[in-house]
Protein backbone atom coordinates (compact mmCIF):
# COMPACT_ATOMS: atom_id res chain seq x y z
CA UNK A 1 0.00 0.00 0.00
CA UNK A 2 2.86 2.39 0.76
CA UNK A 3 4.44 1.60 -2.57
CA UNK A 4 1.47 2.18 -4.08
CA UNK A 5 1.16 5.76 -2.74
CA UNK A 6 4.82 6.56 -3.17
CA UNK A 7 4.51 5.57 -6.75
CA UNK A 8 1.70 7.95 -7.78
CA UNK A 9 3.07 11.11 -4.98
CA UNK A 10 5.87 13.09 -6.94
CA UNK A 11 8.91 13.35 -5.51
CA UNK A 12 9.30 15.93 -3.44
CA UNK A 13 11.89 18.77 -3.70
CA UNK A 14 13.66 21.70 -1.63
CA UNK A 15 10.55 23.85 -1.62
CA UNK A 16 7.80 21.07 -1.01
CA UNK A 17 7.54 22.23 1.98
CA UNK A 18 4.45 23.93 4.11
CA UNK A 19 7.42 26.17 5.67
CA UNK A 20 9.10 26.69 2.47
CA UNK A 21 9.75 30.72 0.89
CA UNK A 22 10.36 30.66 -3.44
CA UNK A 23 11.37 34.48 -4.03
CA UNK A 24 8.77 35.57 -6.67
CA UNK A 25 10.56 36.14 -10.09
CA UNK A 26 9.78 38.87 -12.92
CA UNK A 27 8.32 36.31 -14.78
CA UNK A 28 6.01 34.76 -11.68
CA UNK A 29 4.05 38.22 -12.08
CA UNK A 30 4.32 38.72 -16.04
CA UNK A 31 2.38 34.82 -15.62
CA UNK A 32 0.01 36.09 -13.53
CA UNK A 33 -0.91 39.46 -15.09
CA UNK A 34 -1.27 37.41 -18.30
CA UNK A 35 -3.08 34.16 -16.86
CA UNK A 36 -3.62 34.48 -13.01
CA UNK A 37 -6.06 36.23 -10.51
CA UNK A 38 -5.46 39.83 -10.08
CA UNK A 39 -7.51 40.39 -6.39
CA UNK A 40 -7.77 43.77 -5.03
CA UNK A 41 -8.35 44.35 -1.25
CA UNK A 42 -10.64 47.38 -0.19
CA UNK A 43 -8.09 49.78 0.69
CA UNK A 44 -6.77 49.17 -3.26
CA UNK A 45 -9.98 50.88 -4.22
CA UNK A 46 -10.52 53.45 -1.14
CA UNK A 47 -6.91 54.91 -1.71
CA UNK A 48 -8.50 56.16 -4.94
CA UNK A 49 -10.19 57.92 -2.71
CA UNK A 50 -6.71 59.32 -1.00
CA UNK A 51 -3.87 59.70 -3.52
CA UNK A 52 -3.32 62.55 -5.31
CA UNK A 53 -4.51 63.35 -8.85
CA UNK A 54 -1.58 61.84 -10.60
CA UNK A 55 -1.60 58.48 -8.26
CA UNK A 56 -5.13 58.04 -8.96
CA UNK A 57 -4.72 58.36 -12.80
CA UNK A 58 -1.40 55.57 -12.37
CA UNK A 59 -3.47 53.27 -10.52
CA UNK A 60 -6.44 53.34 -13.06
CA UNK A 61 -3.98 52.68 -15.79
CA UNK A 62 -2.37 49.66 -14.29
CA UNK A 63 -6.02 48.35 -13.46
CA UNK A 64 -7.42 48.69 -16.91
CA UNK A 65 -4.47 47.20 -18.30
CA UNK A 66 -5.14 44.05 -16.17
CA UNK A 67 -8.98 44.21 -15.84
CA UNK A 68 -8.98 40.83 -17.42
CA UNK A 69 -7.37 39.42 -15.05
CA UNK A 70 -9.40 41.33 -11.92
CA UNK A 71 -11.56 39.66 -9.31
CA UNK A 72 -13.09 41.00 -6.27
CA UNK A 73 -14.60 38.89 -3.49
CA UNK A 74 -17.59 39.85 -1.86
CA UNK A 75 -16.48 40.54 0.78
CA UNK A 76 -14.23 43.52 -0.53
CA UNK A 77 -17.50 45.13 -2.20
CA UNK A 78 -19.18 44.74 1.29
CA UNK A 79 -16.07 47.30 2.92
CA UNK A 80 -15.76 49.47 0.50
CA UNK A 81 -19.13 50.74 0.30
CA UNK A 82 -19.39 50.79 4.41
CA UNK A 83 -15.69 52.48 4.48
CA UNK A 84 -16.25 54.90 1.53
CA UNK A 85 -18.73 57.32 2.86
CA UNK A 86 -16.30 58.31 6.40
CA UNK A 87 -14.76 61.09 6.12
CA UNK A 88 -11.70 60.45 6.39
CA UNK A 89 -12.01 58.48 2.57
CA UNK A 90 -13.91 60.50 0.40
CA UNK A 91 -12.92 63.96 1.93
CA UNK A 92 -9.72 62.77 2.64
CA UNK A 93 -7.24 65.72 1.54
CA UNK A 94 -9.75 68.37 3.29
CA UNK A 95 -9.72 66.19 6.34
CA UNK A 96 -5.87 65.89 6.78
CA UNK A 97 -5.84 69.46 5.70
CA UNK A 98 -7.86 70.31 8.90
CA UNK A 99 -5.94 68.42 10.78
CA UNK A 100 -2.91 69.94 10.16
CA UNK A 101 -4.49 73.43 10.46
CA UNK A 102 -5.71 72.62 13.57
CA UNK A 103 -1.89 71.97 14.63
CA UNK A 104 -0.76 74.67 13.02
CA UNK A 105 -2.86 76.98 14.98
CA UNK A 106 -1.53 75.84 18.15
CA UNK A 107 1.85 76.82 17.81
CA UNK A 108 1.44 80.18 18.34
CA UNK A 109 -0.13 80.22 21.74
CA UNK A 110 1.95 77.55 22.47
CA UNK A 111 4.92 79.36 22.02
CA UNK A 112 3.38 82.47 23.70
CA UNK A 113 2.65 80.36 26.68
CA UNK A 114 6.22 78.96 26.68
CA UNK A 115 7.73 82.68 26.44
CA UNK A 116 5.56 83.87 29.09
CA UNK A 117 6.27 81.14 31.54
CA UNK A 118 9.96 81.59 30.52
CA UNK A 119 9.82 85.49 31.50
CA UNK A 120 8.17 84.34 34.59
CA UNK A 121 10.65 82.32 35.65
CA UNK A 122 13.52 84.58 35.14
CA UNK A 123 11.60 87.80 36.35
CA UNK A 124 11.41 89.62 33.21
CA UNK A 125 7.70 89.72 32.85
CA UNK A 126 7.47 93.23 34.04
CA UNK A 127 10.54 94.02 31.30
CA UNK A 128 8.62 96.16 29.11
CA UNK A 129 11.32 95.33 26.30
CA UNK A 130 11.24 91.79 26.75
CA UNK A 131 7.63 91.75 26.40
CA UNK A 132 7.80 93.79 23.03
CA UNK A 133 10.20 91.16 21.63
CA UNK A 134 8.01 88.36 22.11
CA UNK A 135 5.37 89.86 20.99
CA UNK A 136 7.18 90.66 17.70
CA UNK A 137 8.74 86.96 17.85
CA UNK A 138 4.97 85.88 17.44
CA UNK A 139 3.72 87.97 15.50
CA UNK A 140 6.58 86.39 12.88
CA UNK A 141 5.36 83.14 13.61
CA UNK A 142 2.04 83.53 13.53
CA UNK A 143 2.61 85.05 9.59
CA UNK A 144 4.93 82.11 8.72
CA UNK A 145 1.98 79.41 10.28
CA UNK A 146 -0.75 81.76 8.17
CA UNK A 147 1.60 80.90 5.14
CA UNK A 148 2.03 77.38 5.88
CA UNK A 149 -1.73 77.07 6.61
CA UNK A 150 -2.47 78.59 2.56
CA UNK A 151 -0.03 76.12 1.40
CA UNK A 152 -1.98 72.88 2.67
CA UNK A 153 -5.28 74.50 1.56
CA UNK A 154 -4.16 75.20 -1.59
CA UNK A 155 -2.80 71.65 -2.51
CA UNK A 156 -5.80 70.14 -0.12
CA UNK A 157 -8.22 72.06 -3.14
CA UNK A 158 -5.73 70.55 -6.15
CA UNK A 159 -5.59 66.87 -4.89
CA UNK A 160 -9.65 66.83 -3.56
CA UNK A 161 -12.37 64.72 -5.71
CA UNK A 162 -15.21 66.92 -6.69
CA UNK A 163 -18.62 65.25 -6.98
CA UNK A 164 -18.25 62.45 -4.55
CA UNK A 165 -21.11 63.38 -2.59
CA UNK A 166 -23.27 61.82 -5.42
CA UNK A 167 -23.11 57.98 -6.74
CA UNK A 168 -24.01 59.62 -10.40
CA UNK A 169 -21.59 62.06 -10.08
CA UNK A 170 -18.53 60.60 -8.11
CA UNK A 171 -15.63 60.23 -10.37
CA UNK A 172 -13.77 57.20 -8.77
CA UNK A 173 -17.52 54.98 -9.04
CA UNK A 174 -17.27 56.25 -12.91
CA UNK A 175 -13.87 54.63 -13.13
CA UNK A 176 -14.76 51.27 -11.17
CA UNK A 177 -18.19 50.78 -12.71
CA UNK A 178 -17.23 49.48 -16.21
CA UNK A 179 -13.99 47.86 -14.82
CA UNK A 180 -15.29 45.64 -12.23
CA UNK A 181 -18.40 44.79 -14.13
CA UNK A 182 -19.24 40.86 -13.89
CA UNK A 183 -15.35 40.48 -11.75
CA UNK A 184 -17.35 40.18 -8.39
CA UNK A 185 -17.69 36.73 -6.26
CA UNK A 186 -21.06 36.14 -5.01
CA UNK A 187 -22.32 36.56 -1.64
CA UNK A 188 -22.18 34.34 0.97
CA UNK A 189 -25.35 32.75 2.81
CA UNK A 190 -27.02 34.14 5.85
CA UNK A 191 -26.36 30.64 7.34
CA UNK A 192 -22.98 30.34 5.69
CA UNK A 193 -22.21 33.57 6.87
CA UNK A 194 -23.02 33.04 10.55
CA UNK A 195 -20.67 30.04 10.22
CA UNK A 196 -17.94 32.12 8.98
CA UNK A 197 -17.86 34.34 11.64
CA UNK A 198 -17.87 31.48 14.09
CA UNK A 199 -14.76 30.06 12.46
CA UNK A 200 -12.71 33.57 12.27
CA UNK A 201 -13.07 33.38 15.97
CA UNK A 202 -12.45 30.22 16.46
CA UNK A 203 -9.03 31.19 13.80
CA UNK A 204 -8.55 34.00 16.01
CA UNK A 205 -8.04 32.36 19.06
CA UNK A 206 -5.96 29.88 18.10
CA UNK A 207 -4.14 33.22 15.93
CA UNK A 208 -4.35 31.63 12.64
CA UNK A 209 -3.73 33.97 10.18
CA UNK A 210 -5.78 36.28 8.72
CA UNK A 211 -7.59 38.63 10.32
CA UNK A 212 -6.75 37.80 14.25
CA UNK A 213 -5.38 41.24 14.64
CA UNK A 214 -8.79 42.65 13.95
CA UNK A 215 -10.44 40.64 16.98
CA UNK A 216 -8.58 42.31 19.32
CA UNK A 217 -9.67 45.74 18.69
CA UNK A 218 -13.59 45.10 16.38
CA UNK A 219 -16.71 43.48 17.21
CA UNK A 220 -16.49 39.53 15.78
CA UNK A 221 -19.02 40.44 12.70
CA UNK A 222 -16.41 43.65 11.52
CA UNK A 223 -13.48 41.91 12.72
CA UNK A 224 -14.09 38.19 10.62
CA UNK A 225 -14.18 40.51 7.24
CA UNK A 226 -10.29 39.34 6.74
CA UNK A 227 -11.07 35.93 6.82
CA UNK A 228 -14.79 36.25 5.26
CA UNK A 229 -12.49 37.88 2.19
CA UNK A 230 -9.63 34.93 2.37
CA UNK A 231 -12.59 32.15 2.50
CA UNK A 232 -14.24 33.69 -0.66
CA UNK A 233 -11.04 33.55 -2.27
CA UNK A 234 -10.10 30.23 -1.18
CA UNK A 235 -12.75 28.77 -3.22
CA UNK A 236 -12.52 30.74 -6.21
CA UNK A 237 -8.97 30.11 -6.61
CA UNK A 238 -10.19 26.66 -6.63
CA UNK A 239 -12.63 27.54 -8.92
CA UNK A 240 -10.68 28.85 -11.54
CA UNK A 241 -7.02 27.02 -10.94
CA UNK A 242 -4.78 29.44 -11.28
CA UNK A 243 -2.22 31.21 -9.49
CA UNK A 244 -3.39 34.40 -7.08
CA UNK A 245 -1.80 37.66 -6.68
CA UNK A 246 -3.78 39.73 -3.70
CA UNK A 247 -2.61 43.09 -3.43
CA UNK A 248 -3.24 44.79 -0.11
CA UNK A 249 -2.49 47.87 1.43
CA UNK A 250 -3.05 46.10 5.05
CA UNK A 251 0.26 45.75 5.99
CA UNK A 252 -0.56 44.06 9.99
CA UNK A 253 1.39 40.68 10.45
CA UNK A 254 -1.62 38.69 10.38
CA UNK A 255 -1.27 38.92 6.33
CA UNK A 256 2.74 39.58 6.53
CA UNK A 257 5.92 38.34 7.32
CA UNK A 258 7.52 41.67 8.11
CA UNK A 259 10.46 42.63 6.44
CA UNK A 260 13.76 41.08 7.89
CA UNK A 261 16.65 42.88 7.05
CA UNK A 262 17.28 42.21 3.11
CA UNK A 263 14.25 39.93 2.85
CA UNK A 264 11.41 41.86 1.99
CA UNK A 265 8.27 41.30 3.21
CA UNK A 266 6.23 38.11 2.25
CA UNK A 267 3.17 36.21 2.50
CA UNK A 268 2.51 34.68 5.98
CA UNK A 269 3.78 30.71 5.40
CA UNK A 270 0.60 29.85 6.79
CA UNK A 271 -2.02 31.33 3.85
CA UNK A 272 0.79 30.23 1.32
CA UNK A 273 0.36 26.55 2.21
CA UNK A 274 -3.53 27.08 3.19
CA UNK A 275 -3.86 28.46 -0.56
CA UNK A 276 -1.53 25.67 -2.00
CA UNK A 277 -3.87 22.75 -0.40
CA UNK A 278 -7.10 24.47 -0.71
CA UNK A 279 -6.44 25.06 -4.33
CA UNK A 280 -3.27 23.47 -5.91
CA UNK A 281 -2.02 26.73 -6.67
CA UNK A 282 0.43 29.95 -5.69
CA UNK A 283 -0.61 32.70 -3.74
CA UNK A 284 1.63 36.25 -4.62
CA UNK A 285 1.06 39.54 -2.48
CA UNK A 286 1.74 43.15 -3.28
CA UNK A 287 1.14 45.97 -1.98
CA UNK A 288 -0.45 48.62 -4.15
CA UNK A 289 2.77 50.75 -4.35
CA UNK A 290 4.51 47.57 -5.47
CA UNK A 291 1.81 46.57 -8.01
CA UNK A 292 2.77 50.11 -9.84
CA UNK A 293 6.20 49.23 -9.80
CA UNK A 294 6.16 45.29 -11.24
CA UNK A 295 3.48 46.60 -13.53
CA UNK A 296 5.86 49.28 -14.90
CA UNK A 297 8.49 47.08 -15.44
CA UNK A 298 6.00 44.64 -17.09
CA UNK A 299 3.40 46.01 -19.02
CA UNK A 300 5.31 48.95 -20.01
CA UNK A 301 2.88 51.56 -18.81
CA UNK A 302 5.57 54.41 -17.73
CA UNK A 303 4.06 55.20 -14.18
CA UNK A 304 5.24 57.73 -12.26
CA UNK A 305 7.86 57.39 -9.41
CA UNK A 306 5.83 59.51 -7.51
CA UNK A 307 2.90 57.59 -7.61
CA UNK A 308 4.75 54.76 -6.08
CA UNK A 309 5.92 56.66 -3.25
CA UNK A 310 2.59 58.32 -2.79
CA UNK A 311 1.13 54.85 -2.32
CA UNK A 312 3.80 53.75 -0.48
CA UNK A 313 3.65 56.16 2.22
CA UNK A 314 0.00 56.19 2.37
CA UNK A 315 0.28 52.52 3.17
CA UNK A 316 3.09 53.81 5.63
CA UNK A 317 0.58 56.35 7.64
CA UNK A 318 -2.05 53.54 7.63
CA UNK A 319 0.33 50.82 9.38
CA UNK A 320 1.79 53.39 11.96
CA UNK A 321 -2.26 54.89 12.67
CA UNK A 322 -3.05 50.73 13.07
CA UNK A 323 0.74 50.44 15.40
CA UNK A 324 -1.19 52.56 17.66
CA UNK A 325 -4.58 50.80 17.55
CA UNK A 326 -4.75 51.74 20.30
CA UNK A 327 -6.37 54.54 19.12
CA UNK A 328 -7.22 55.98 22.53
CA UNK A 329 -6.18 59.45 23.43
CA UNK A 330 -6.40 62.40 25.85
CA UNK A 331 -8.91 64.17 23.53
CA UNK A 332 -10.55 61.17 22.51
CA UNK A 333 -11.20 60.08 25.99
CA UNK A 334 -12.50 63.42 26.77
CA UNK A 335 -14.31 63.93 23.65
CA UNK A 336 -16.07 60.61 23.51
CA UNK A 337 -17.04 60.54 27.94
CA UNK A 338 -18.04 64.43 27.66
CA UNK A 339 -20.79 62.47 24.36
CA UNK A 340 -21.81 59.65 26.87
CA UNK A 341 -22.43 61.82 30.41
CA UNK A 342 -24.57 64.34 28.11
CA UNK A 343 -26.80 61.13 27.29
CA UNK A 344 -26.12 58.38 28.95
CA UNK A 345 -24.58 59.23 32.42
CA UNK A 346 -24.81 56.28 33.99
CA UNK A 347 -22.37 54.53 32.01
CA UNK A 348 -20.19 57.48 31.96
CA UNK A 349 -20.06 57.27 35.66
CA UNK A 350 -19.22 53.77 35.79
CA UNK A 351 -16.37 54.29 32.74
CA UNK A 352 -14.89 56.54 35.02
CA UNK A 353 -15.39 54.51 38.66
CA UNK A 354 -13.42 51.87 36.62
CA UNK A 355 -10.56 53.91 36.16
CA UNK A 356 -10.67 54.91 39.22
CA UNK A 357 -10.53 51.43 40.66
CA UNK A 358 -7.26 50.33 38.50
CA UNK A 359 -9.62 49.53 35.80
CA UNK A 360 -12.49 47.48 37.14
CA UNK A 361 -16.05 48.32 38.70
CA UNK A 362 -17.31 45.24 40.31
CA UNK A 363 -21.63 45.01 39.48
CA UNK A 364 -22.50 45.61 43.35
CA UNK A 365 -21.00 49.65 42.73
CA UNK A 366 -22.70 49.74 39.19
CA UNK A 367 -26.61 49.18 41.29
CA UNK A 368 -24.78 51.68 43.75
CA UNK A 369 -23.65 54.45 41.45
CA UNK A 370 -26.92 53.77 38.69
CA UNK A 371 -29.23 53.67 41.75
CA UNK A 372 -30.93 50.42 39.95
CA UNK A 373 -33.28 48.60 42.15
CA UNK A 374 -31.67 45.01 42.84
CA UNK A 375 -34.13 42.72 40.23
CA UNK A 376 -32.62 45.08 37.67
CA UNK A 377 -30.93 43.36 34.89
CA UNK A 378 -27.68 44.64 33.08
CA UNK A 379 -28.02 43.22 29.96
CA UNK A 380 -27.40 45.46 27.29
CA UNK A 381 -25.50 48.02 29.30
CA UNK A 382 -22.84 48.71 27.47
CA UNK A 383 -24.94 49.34 24.08
CA UNK A 384 -24.83 52.83 24.31
CA UNK A 385 -20.80 53.38 24.39
CA UNK A 386 -21.54 51.41 21.09
CA UNK A 387 -23.92 54.48 19.91
CA UNK A 388 -21.56 57.25 21.00
CA UNK A 389 -18.18 55.44 19.31
CA UNK A 390 -20.22 54.53 15.92
CA UNK A 391 -21.13 58.35 15.59
CA UNK A 392 -17.56 59.68 16.60
CA UNK A 393 -16.47 57.21 14.04
CA UNK A 394 -18.76 58.97 11.23
CA UNK A 395 -17.86 62.80 12.90
CA UNK A 396 -14.05 61.65 12.09
CA UNK A 397 -13.61 62.09 15.96
CA UNK A 398 -12.64 58.69 16.42
CA UNK A 399 -10.59 55.83 13.89
CA UNK A 400 -13.06 52.93 14.53
CA UNK A 401 -9.84 51.38 15.69
CA UNK A 402 -9.71 51.92 19.41
CA UNK A 403 -10.21 48.85 22.10
CA UNK A 404 -14.15 49.10 23.06
CA UNK A 405 -13.77 50.95 26.62
CA UNK A 406 -16.42 49.03 28.62
CA UNK A 407 -15.92 45.93 28.32
CA UNK A 408 -17.98 42.70 30.19
CA UNK A 409 -16.39 40.45 33.06
CA UNK A 410 -18.72 37.52 33.43
CA UNK A 411 -19.44 35.47 36.20
CA UNK A 412 -20.43 36.46 39.97
CA UNK A 413 -20.53 34.63 42.80
CA UNK A 414 -23.88 33.75 42.93
CA UNK A 415 -24.67 33.61 39.52
CA UNK A 416 -21.64 32.64 36.63
CA UNK A 417 -23.65 33.87 34.05
CA UNK A 418 -23.97 37.24 35.17
CA UNK A 419 -21.88 40.11 34.86
CA UNK A 420 -19.42 40.67 37.68
CA UNK A 421 -18.85 44.11 36.61
CA UNK A 422 -17.04 45.82 34.15
CA UNK A 423 -13.58 46.70 32.99
CA UNK A 424 -11.93 49.59 30.96
CA UNK A 425 -8.96 49.00 28.92
CA UNK A 426 -5.38 49.21 30.65
CA UNK A 427 -4.22 51.88 28.08
CA UNK A 428 -7.28 54.24 29.17
CA UNK A 429 -7.01 54.28 32.64
CA UNK A 430 -4.38 56.76 33.09
CA UNK A 431 -5.86 59.09 29.90
CA UNK A 432 -9.25 58.90 32.12
CA UNK A 433 -7.46 59.84 35.70
CA UNK A 434 -5.66 62.88 33.81
CA UNK A 435 -8.59 63.81 32.34
CA UNK A 436 -11.10 63.45 35.05
CA UNK A 437 -9.55 63.12 38.54
CA UNK A 438 -11.10 65.72 41.02
CA UNK A 439 -13.70 66.36 38.45
CA UNK A 440 -17.78 65.80 39.33
CA UNK A 441 -17.86 62.24 37.71
CA UNK A 442 -14.45 61.31 39.77
CA UNK A 443 -15.86 59.23 42.39
CA UNK A 444 -15.49 60.51 45.95
CA UNK A 445 -12.64 58.09 47.88
CA UNK A 446 -14.43 56.37 50.84
CA UNK A 447 -13.09 53.62 53.47
CA UNK A 448 -13.34 50.28 52.22
CA UNK A 449 -16.25 48.36 54.57
CA UNK A 450 -14.71 45.18 53.72
CA UNK A 451 -11.04 45.05 54.46
CA UNK A 452 -8.15 44.62 52.34
CA UNK A 453 -9.11 41.16 51.20
CA UNK A 454 -12.09 42.46 48.96
CA UNK A 455 -9.67 45.37 47.74
CA UNK A 456 -7.23 43.30 46.75
CA UNK A 457 -9.57 40.35 45.16
CA UNK A 458 -11.38 43.24 42.79
CA UNK A 459 -7.03 44.35 41.70
CA UNK A 460 -7.00 40.77 40.43
CA UNK A 461 -10.08 40.74 38.86
CA UNK A 462 -9.59 43.79 36.78
CA UNK A 463 -6.07 42.17 35.79
CA UNK A 464 -7.94 38.92 33.99
CA UNK A 465 -8.91 39.01 30.62
CA UNK A 466 -12.85 39.73 30.00
CA UNK A 467 -13.36 36.84 28.45
CA UNK A 468 -13.35 34.21 31.18
CA UNK A 469 -12.20 30.98 29.06
CA UNK A 470 -8.72 32.98 28.83
CA UNK A 471 -8.37 32.32 32.24
CA UNK A 472 -5.83 29.57 32.66
CA UNK A 473 -4.06 28.69 35.58
CA UNK A 474 -0.95 30.53 34.24
CA UNK A 475 -2.92 34.08 34.18
CA UNK A 476 -5.02 33.75 37.40
CA UNK A 477 -1.45 32.89 39.49
CA UNK A 478 0.05 35.50 37.66
CA UNK A 479 -3.14 37.86 39.05
CA UNK A 480 -3.29 36.94 42.28
CA UNK A 481 0.24 37.49 42.80
CA UNK A 482 0.33 40.97 41.26
CA UNK A 483 -2.69 42.16 43.48
CA UNK A 484 -1.26 40.40 46.31
CA UNK A 485 2.31 42.93 45.65
CA UNK A 486 -0.55 45.91 44.39
CA UNK A 487 -1.65 45.31 48.64
CA UNK A 488 1.92 45.10 50.25
CA UNK A 489 2.97 48.31 48.26
CA UNK A 490 -0.08 49.68 50.45
CA UNK A 491 1.30 48.24 53.42
CA UNK A 492 -1.62 45.53 53.37
CA UNK A 493 -1.07 41.93 53.03
CA UNK A 494 -3.20 39.67 51.28
CA UNK A 495 -1.47 36.53 50.77
CA UNK A 496 -1.06 35.22 46.73
CA UNK A 497 -2.44 31.51 47.57
CA UNK A 498 -5.80 32.95 49.38
CA UNK A 499 -6.54 34.96 45.94
CA UNK A 500 -5.69 32.19 43.96
CA UNK A 501 -8.39 30.15 45.94
CA UNK A 502 -10.44 32.96 45.40
CA UNK A 503 -10.00 32.93 41.56
CA UNK A 504 -9.45 29.58 41.05
CA UNK A 505 -12.86 29.00 42.80
CA UNK A 506 -14.44 31.62 40.59
CA UNK A 507 -12.90 29.84 37.57
CA UNK A 508 -14.04 26.54 38.61
CA UNK A 509 -17.83 28.11 38.71
CA UNK A 510 -17.62 29.55 35.40
CA UNK A 511 -16.31 26.41 33.70
CA UNK A 512 -19.21 24.22 35.64
CA UNK A 513 -21.77 26.76 34.47
CA UNK A 514 -20.39 26.29 30.54
CA UNK A 515 -20.96 22.74 30.84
Amino acid sequence: MQGSDASVRPPRGIFDCDEAHQSPLQDDYKRIFETGMVVLDANVLLNLYRSNEQTRLDTLAVLKKLQERLWIPYQVLVEFWRNREQSSIRHHHRSKAKEAQAALEKVPRSARDALERWAAAVHLKSNAEVSEQIDQVIEKLTLAIDEAKNLIETQAETDSLQGTASTDTDPVLADLRPLLEGRVGEPLSPEDHAKAVQEAQRRADDEVPPGYEDFKTKSAEQAAGDYILWAQLLDAAASKGCDVLLVTGDAKEDWWNLRNGDIPARPRMELVAEMRHHAGVRLFMLSPGDLLTWADQILDLQVKEASVNDLNQLRAVEAEAESTAAGWTVESIQNFLKQLAGRYQVQAKVVVAAAANNGFVDRATVYELAGYPADRQLKGFTRPLSTIAKELQEWGTLTGEEPFLLQTVYGSEAEPSLASGFRVPDETVPLIREVFEGTALWPTPRRSESGPGKTALKIAMALLPANASEWTAEVLGKAAENASAAMSATGQEVSADHLLRELESLAAMLTTRKA
